[in-house]
């Protein structure tokens, strides 16, 4: 009986041990196994069916790719990627996205990239209607026990590379911005989370440091040669290093920085720059930026010239700013002028008994404040041919207008030329209405020719009733006089 009992235990702890090594054996075969068919079935039509019908199933779009492939080595290839959304009115398309993911990032739920290369990205955005009528996309609702919190970013870190890329944005009265042979290189860090729906939460965290270049590109009548720019974001702060480029025959400079932990957040030059150098304008230059800085240009046609633009401050606003948060402190000036015609400019010279037609234009160096909507100087000297024209007074960014247009031509009835002196005050007319409807005051006219003839006469005869010295003094008394009369 003692022999018996003392034999017992060791079969069970061998049959135990035998057991053990053949689970976990098999768990080993089964996680080898798994390891082994997982990229195939990512590679797999089916896989590739199901992986795009979760996709599909997330966002607000359509997405299609004719090639997917895995490998724990060689990393994942997508061929052939499109997108559509907001029923066309933004598509794309890629020819392959390669990238090499760390792997053991996915079990701690931070995917991490290694580099990643877009190839030949091609976007098109197009604006069919107005913002306010857009259907918003629909949001779920949330438990009443759960509230909005920050949503995760998955992705943690990426080696970003594009190359050749693609972008045409078409506005809602049709105009394009064009981008081609967009070229981009940067290593991205991102944040633990962000606010729904707050990108500038996520700059604020979000570091970055690349480069960005395209080979031609072309925006408000602006054709921009190769250009490249470098930038960083580290700490919430966004560096864009100066950088040149030719356009339209002449040269635009720029440099600046934007905070992104402060409300609003703009994007501001370091220092005075020279911004534009030398730049050809033509009809699309003047009917979408010129318009704002003289109302003569709003319905110019046929214009060629060149202008220049010191900047002394920028404000430029970014994400959740508003127009009206736009800052512009500098001094512009044109030269050579030419226009096909300028109803506006046209009215003003027509008063005079002049043209613009098949004359020279110069705009002397006007020193203008763009500020809470409403861009303002004090005197802009317009020199059509030899007559000056002045300007001067407001123009706002809703096209509303409240200037006073200063003739070349006096109340006395004389032509005034540049260079030489003016015999007689020269006709002033207020500018109101919009851009679109500018209205010269013209009823004024009669009045200031009927004051300056009035007081000349009043002058004329002090002078031969007191003698031209006490005549003198008296007649401007009386100038003051009437002047006051007549407002």
């Amino acid at each position: 009986m003692h022999t018996e009992e003392s034999s017992g235990p060791g079969p069970r702890r061998k049959t135990r041990r035998w057991i053990f090594k053949w689970i976990l054996a098999i768990v080993l075969a089964l996680i080898v196994l798994a390891f082994l068919l997982v990229p195939g079935f990512v590679s797999s039509e089916k896989g590739r069916e199901i992986i795009l019908a979760k996709i599909n199933k997330s966002i607000d779009g359509q997405v299609d790719f004719a090639g997917l492939s895995m490998g724990w080595i060689k990393g994942v290839k997508v061929t052939d990627i499109s997108f559509s959304a907001g029923s066309g009115r933004i598509s794309a398309t890629i020819k392959q996205i390669t990238t090499k993911p760390h792997y053991s990032s996915i079990l701690t739920g931070k995917l991490s990239f290694g580099k990643t290369v877009i190839d030949q990205p091609r976007i098109t955005t197009s604006y069919t209607e107005p913002p306010k009528t857009r259907p918003e996309v629909s949001k779920k609702k949330l438990p009443e026990n759960k509230k909005s919190g920050p949503i995760p970013l998955p992705i943690r870190k990426i080696d970003l590379v594009v190359n050749d890329g693609s972008l045409r944005v078409i506005g809602l009265k049709g105009e394009t911005v064009e981008v081609a042979g967009i070229n981009l290189a940067l290593t991205a860090k991102f944040p633990g989370g962000y606010p729904a729906g707050r990108i500038d939460k996520l700059l604020a965290e979000l570091g970055m440091k690349g480069t960005l270049g395209f080979e031609k590109a072309r925006f408000l009548g602006f054709d921009f040669g190769p250009t490249e720019m470098r930038a960083q974001i580290r700490n919430g702060l966004l560096t864009i290093g100066e950088f040149s480029s030719a356009v339209n025959d002449g040269q635009i400079n720029f440099a600046g920085q934007a905070d992104f932990r402060q409300e609003p957040t703009l994007l501001k030059t370091p220092g005075q720059i020279q911004i534009v150098k030398d730049i050809q304008i033509n009809d699309e230059t003047t009917r979408r930026l010129l318009a704002y800085v003289n109302p003569v240009f709003a319905d110019a046609v046929n214009v060629s010239g060149v202008a220049n633009f010191h900047c002394e401050q920028l404000a430029i606003p970014l994400g959740a700013a508003e127009l009206k948060d736009l800052e512009v402190i500098g001094t512009i000036s044109m030269k050579k002028l030419r226009f096909g015609s300028s109803g506006l400019l046209g009215e003003v010279l027509s008063v005079a008994g002049l043209s613009s037609r098949n004359q020279n234009i110069t705009v002397h160096p006007t020193r203008f404040v763009l500020r809470d909507g409403f861009l303002r100087y004090d005197d802009m000297q317009m020199d059509v041919g030899d007559n000056p024209v002045n300007f001067k007074g407001v123009i706002g960014l809703d096209r509303t207008l409240d200037m006073t247009v200063i003739l070349p031509y006096t109340t006395r009835g004389k032509t005034v030329r540049v260079g030489r002196k003016t015999d007689g005050k020269r006709i002033a007319l207020l500018l109101r209405g919009t851009l679109d409807k500018p209205e010269l005051d013209l009823a004024n006219l009669g009045k200031q020719l009927l004051e300056d003839q009035l007081t000349e006469k009043l002058k004329q005869k002090i002078k031969e009733e007191l003698g031209e010295e006490l005549g003198e003094k008296l007649g401007e008394k009386a100038l003051e006089i009437l002047e006051e009369m007549f407002k």
